[in-house]
Parts: structure tokens; C-alpha cells; sequence
């Protein structure tokens, strides 16, 4: 596996806990992230913390609720 820059390790390193994201998807979307402009990365960041601060899963029927 190549070196990246420590920032760049990391990112592909949470994007390989994702379900499915193997060692080469994590490194593409890792870069698609650095490519992408800085308004880009701030809009999938927030929209991650929205669905933690917002979104549950419901204890009775499983669907995802916001309540």
C-alpha cells in the first residue's frame, strides 16, 4: 500500500469501516473528497451530523424516525 499524507491515511481509514468499502474504494473516495471543493466536504460532514444529532432508529418498528 502506498504512503499517503497522515490526513489522507485517515480519511481512507473510516472510509474502510464503512459496510462494503474495501482498501481501493476507500482510496477513491478519499481523493474524490480532496479533490472536491472545501464547500463540498463541509456539506457531507454536516449532513453526517445531522442524520447522528436527528435521525433514529425506532424501538418499536425499526424504521428510521426523528422523534
Amino acid at each position: 500500500m502506498p504512503d499517503f499524507a497522515e490526513p489522507l491515511e485517515r480519511l481512507i481509514a473510516e472510509f474502510k469501516r464503512l459496510p462494503g468499502i474495501g482498501q481501493k474504494s476507500a482510496q477513491r473516495l478519499a481523493f474524490h473528497v480532496m479533490r472536491s471543493p472545501r464547500e463540498s466536504a463541509l456539506r457531507l460532514s454536516q449532513a453526517l451530523i445531522d442524520v447522528k444529532d436527528n435521525l433514529t432508529l425506532c424501538s418499536v418498528c425499526n424504521n428510521i424516525s426523528s422523534s
